[in-house]
């Protein structure tokens, strides 16, 4: 698939962050899942230079994933220390921190980001800003200017099928069911690249019901998947609290 997949549609979005890159301000960017935050924010990262976080469950992930990216390795500090010395360093190194993937953050890594947001701007990426979705980081909010990723409009989806058609990944006749495509991925990037990627590899016949009856089937069989994946998940991280 083309690499710029996730940003077809998105150069406003882009020009935003950029802006307030350049007048180091606190962001919080939200959107659902697949909607292509993580792939916006590296996309940043490539020209703005950040640190990024791609857990923010406990202090210790945080540390670590930090850590790593500034060349320390292991020592015999504990986690109270470690933390000292990263906020510290952090704002020494005067780079903003992408916190990505950030859900039901608890009271000591809202602490954290709190006093982190004194030094330096920071970042945050989650599927929604209301307290009980995002945690206690919530109450920092106030300091932190708001994206909402859209999703993506019908012309971009098909822009989109026009391209995969060009590079000869999906058969021609998938554009006569870009409608179709953009209602079943409902704009949301990760999902219309999978539903692409079914017709590179499973060849369906577009042109008979059965073909795209197929197609929705196997979407619907692997959302339920998902969610019972995300239930199981969620109730072994309950169960571990």
């Amino acid at each position: 698939m083309n690499k710029s997949f996730g940003f077809v549609g998105r150069e406003t979005v882009l020009e935003e962050l950029g802006g307030f890159y350049s007048e180091r301000r606190h962001v919080l960017v939200v959107g659902p899942a697949g909607i292509g935050k993580t792939a916006l924010l590296q996309h940043v990262k490539q020209t703005c230079p950040m640190l990024l976080c791609e857990e923010a469950s406990g202090l210790q992930s945080i540390c670590d994933y930090l850590e790593r990216q500034l060349g320390w390795t292991d020592d015999e500090l504990d986690l109270i220390e470690r933390k000292n010395r990263l906020l510290a360093a952090l704002e020494r190194r005067r780079q903003p921190v992408i916190f990505d993937q950030v859900r039901a953050v608890p009271p000591r890594v809202a602490r954290f980001i709190g006093h982190l947001t004194d030094r330096i701007p920071v970042w945050i990426a989650g599927r929604s800003d209301s307290r009980k979705d995002i945690g206690h980081v919530w109450e920092h909010l106030y300091k932190f200017a708001r994206i909402e990723i859209p999703p993506l409009a019908k012309s971009e989806t098909s822009a989109l099928v026009e391209n995969a058609v060009a590079q000869g990944t999906i058969q021609p006749d998938a554009r006569r069911y870009t409608a179709q495509l953009h209602r079943i991925s409902r704009g949301v990037p990760r999902v219309l690249e999978e539903l692409l990627t079914e017709l590179a590899a499973r060849k369906y016949k577009m042109d008979t019901s059965f073909g795209w009856d197929l197609l929705k089937l196997d979407r619907h069989i692997r959302e339920l998947a998902q969610r019972r994946t995300d239930l199981s998940r969620a109730q072994t991280k309950n169960k571990t609290q």
